[in-house]
């Protein structure tokens, strides 16, 4: 509906201005449906999986520097940071999906953060656990909506940034599908982390 208003605004507006900002509405609208609709698909072939159709060795340390130094090519003003433990972390998945985790976990720390904040995406080895996400220190989230960040479609009260809702419930069900636990929390001195946790290491096949 509001891409079509824009359109409409842009067809009717006779302000050189006026359309060239209809026509940039426009564009932005059409750029979140499909985002929208990209992270829908996502999940309708997720659901109904009871296990990866691919799985292969993956090491977390090399797939968070990939991925990290790919997001920093895209980024103008802002940096990723990244903080890994000593390589390999070994785990048995899925790297395409992990990557999936990893990009909608940096995209909402960039979304839902101050253009100040310090943004690390981490893959650790930490009492015999493996563990791969990212951290900020941002404001973090209510306490009472922790427990509903991975609901679909929920985007918090306090949320301002342009957004589906579907990012961690996609997170969550990767998570499952690579027998480790999903986890968000706001840290002790400030900020948030999202984080994939394997509570034992995951068998390499």
């Amino acid at each position: 509906a509001v891409v079509k208003i824009q359109a409409q605004v842009a067809e009717l507006t006779a302000d050189r201005n006026d359309r060239q900002h209809a026509l940039r509405q426009v564009l932005a609208g059409a750029d979140r449906a499909s985002r929208v609709l990209e992270q829908l698909l996502r999940l309708a072939r997720l659901d109904p999986l009871a296990s990866l159709p691919h799985r292969g060795e993956i090491d977390l340390a090399e797939l968070a520097q990939r991925v990290t130094a790919e997001t920093n090519r895209g980024l103008d003003t802002r940096t990723i940071r990244l903080k890994t433990g000593d390589s390999p972390l070994l785990v048995s998945g899925d790297a395409e999906l992990l990557e999936i985790v990893l990009r909608n976990l940096i995209d909402n720390a960039l979304r839902y953060t101050p253009p100040d904040s310090t943004i690390t995406v981490f893959a650790r080895r930490q009492h015999g656990e493996l563990s791969l996400g990212v951290a900020d220190d941002g404001p973090g989230v209510a306490p009472e909506e922790l427990p509903r960040l991975v609901e679909r479609f929920y985007r918090g009260r306090e949320a301002s940034a342009e957004g589906s809702g579907l990012g961690l419930a996609i997170a969550q069900r990767i998570a499952e599908l690579h027998a480790a636990r999903f986890e968000v929390e706001n840290l002790g001195g400030g900020g948030f982390e999202a984080r994939l946790r394997w509570c034992c290491r995951s068998p390499v096949v």
